[in-house]
């Protein structure tokens, strides 16, 4: 397990005043702490791990004791296994074929997630081992898919199409929307910039983008020197960073690290579905 960021105002926190924020993938875990009033970032963290363990969980609990604190608020992404979009109206569709197709564990807990105003259901899957543990350590916490949050987060897509993208290590996640349309969510493992190219122009083939003129939002471990940005660049003239919406006034890490996180601490979504 290796502390990757750790940011902090060395504020005292006051739970019942603030926020708490839990991202949780297959080789990661991250949190943070935010103040609503403020709209201000007073505590994170992310740890990176080679598999996602309850015993790793436990132990990043034991360094952060805050964690057990009773906040406000308290939401989390759940941002591993298989996972689906289907129209709204499939909520009782049988699932096993996509599952299977997919390579999903059979074993994996099944939750089917409606994304308001959106006429959308996320199906996903998640190790019962974690959930049970992520019940049991956080039974106040309102629980979502991470692409049920990026999708929320999406208002005012270009006609000429939106691929809003975001990185972790070994993995990055697109959401395409033209207008208000969603059209995927999905996640893809990388070896190298070209890898992500290749996807990136697929998507715009099958969807019909023209490279030119789509527009890519990019979050997430990405820096602007880096090989990955700069072959991005080269393909997709309409490139930015979608950079985290909050104060931070005691890190100069860029704040588009922490972008999914941040809408994470913000969305609204939960208390819909």
């Amino acid at each position: 397990m290796q502390e990757q960021f750790n940011i902090s105002t060395q504020e005292e926190v006051v739970p019942q005043e603030t926020h708490l924020a839990i991202q949780v993938g297959g080789n990661y875990m991250s949190f943070c702490i935010y103040s609503p009033d403020e709209k201000r970032l007073l505590q994170l963290k992310r740890y990176g791990l080679k598999s996602l363990s309850t015993e790793n969980l436990d132990e990043i609990i034991a360094r952060n004791l805050m964690l057990q604190g009773s906040f406000e608020r308290i939401v989390t992404a759940l941002d591993f296994g298989f996972n689906t979009l289907l129209p709204a109206e499939m909520d009782d569709a049988d699932t096993t074929a996509l599952m299977y197709l997919e390579h999903a564990d059979q074993q994996d807990h099944v939750i089917t997630e409606r994304i308001p105003k959106r006429d959308i259901t996320n199906i996903y899957t998640v190790p019962p081992n974690v959930l049970t543990w992520m019940v049991g350590n956080f039974p106040s916490s309102a629980y979502l898919h991470a692409h049920t949050v990026q999708i929320a987060s999406v208002t005012n897509a270009p006609e000429t199409g939106l691929l809003k993208v975001n990185f972790s290590e070994s993995m990055f996640t697109v959401v395409a929307f033209k207008n208000d349309t969603i059209l995927l969510a999905k996640t893809y493992q990388y070896k190298s910039p070209a890898d992500v190219v290749f996807y990136l122009l697929k998507i715009c083939e099958v969807f019909g983008f023209v490279q030119q003129q789509v527009a890519l939002q990019l979050s997430g471990l990405i820096d602007v020197s880096s090989r990955l940005y700069k072959e991005i660049y080269d393909y997709f003239l309409d490139t930015s960073l979608k950079q985290a919406d909050w104060i931070d006034n005691t890190s100069e890490t860029p704040s588009h690290y922490f972008t999914s996180l941040n809408e994470l601490a913000v969305c609204e979504l939960f208390q819909e579905v």
